[in-house]
């Protein structure tokens, strides 16, 4: 099986603190779910495997949500400074993490269901417990948007091809061009080809061979020459917006943008739109994707609710 979920964790916070809203330590926190399973080979490999350096993560986590006490202004102000801000005891803070492989995800719910009280997030001087895990839309008009259970089977078989697709940025986004010899070349600018580009090299990372672009003999860099040429932008909303941490700090852009195909909508290239688009909400997109830069999904595909039952944990104190 080769599952795709989006999680929300709610977290309870027991004592008042100051924590930093930037997520870059998450991360980190992930990997600690080794007690969950300490004699399993499979557990020590994925341990392995998320400590690689410079390699695409199975997982994405965005910024800590839930700061409703505080004034939007204050707020911003605190993310775009690295300032810690103050949280409340009793209060409920949330965060999103995107998993690209069922063992993962497998294996931090064995660990939620088994030792409930064991996985803490401690940021600053704030602990944090989990205390409600959603895995997929509520039934419900007010569905949390950016929930989701998938796999790539059911997004490869999202074979029409649309005319525009709309992506939102939640956070910022950035795509790393490789090193120079002046640093690192970044750009902060959604081109169709970045987007679509990063998308493929994440779904030949993870999805399974025989449905990668390769078993079609494509690659992500050939479907990004082809966006360059049949793709382009029809309208956008943008902001820069810069996320600082005390490990990197890197500025982004944040908004909304609209792409219009102009090629051949039979082309195989373009087969591959939509499916990629679909995988936007799993895999995230560009630079930095699991220290909370990089959240995105397109907001426009024609209506196809993938099947999967609602997954929803409710930790009991």
């Amino acid at each position: 099986m080769f599952n795709l979920s989006m999680t929300i964790l709610s977290f309870f916070n027991k004592e008042k603190g100051l924590c930093s809203c930037n997520m870059q330590l998450i991360s980190n926190r992930l990997h600690r779910l080794r007690s969950a399973a300490n004699s399993s080979p499979f557990y020590c490999a994925c341990i392995e495997q998320l400590h690689q350096p410079n390699q695409r993560r199975p997982f994405t986590v965005g910024l800590l949500q839930g700061f409703n006490h505080l004034p939007a202004a204050q707020l911003e102000e605190a993310i775009a400074k690295n300032q810690k801000v103050q949280v409340l005891p009793g209060q409920v803070y949330w965060l999103r993490v995107t998993m690209l492989d069922s063992r993962i995800f497998g294996t931090f719910i064995q660990h939620l269901i088994t030792k409930p009280r064991t996985l803490l997030i401690r940021l600053g001087e704030a602990r944090f417990e989990v205390s409600r895990l959603i895995g997929s839309p509520e039934p419900s008009s007010a569905a949390n948007p950016w929930t989701a259970y998938s796999s790539f089977a059911e997004l490869s078989a999202f074979t029409q091809v649309q005319r525009y697709y709309e992506f939102e940025f939640a956070t910022p986004t950035a795509f790393s061009m490789g090193q120079q010899h002046w640093g690192k070349l970044m750009k902060l600018l959604p081109e169709p080809a970045h987007v679509f580009e990063s998308l493929a090299k994440q779904w030949e990372t993870f999805a399974p061979e025989h449905i990668r672009l390769a078993a079609n003999d494509l690659t992500a860099r050939q479907l990004a020459t082809w966006c360059e040429e049949s793709l382009i932008v029809a309208r956008y909303t943008l902001e820069t917006r810069y996320l600082p941490s005390s490990k990197f700090a890197q500025a982004g852009f944040q908004g909304k943008i609209m792409y219009e195909m102009k090629g051949i909508q039979s082309s195989p290239e373009a087969a591959w739109l939509t499916p990629l688009a679909h995988f936007a909400l799993f895999s995230g997109v560009g630079y930095k994707t699991s220290m909370g830069m990089g959240q995105a999904r397109c907001t426009n595909l024609v209506k196809a609710q993938t099947a999967g039952e609602r997954v929803e944990l409710e930790v009991s104190s």
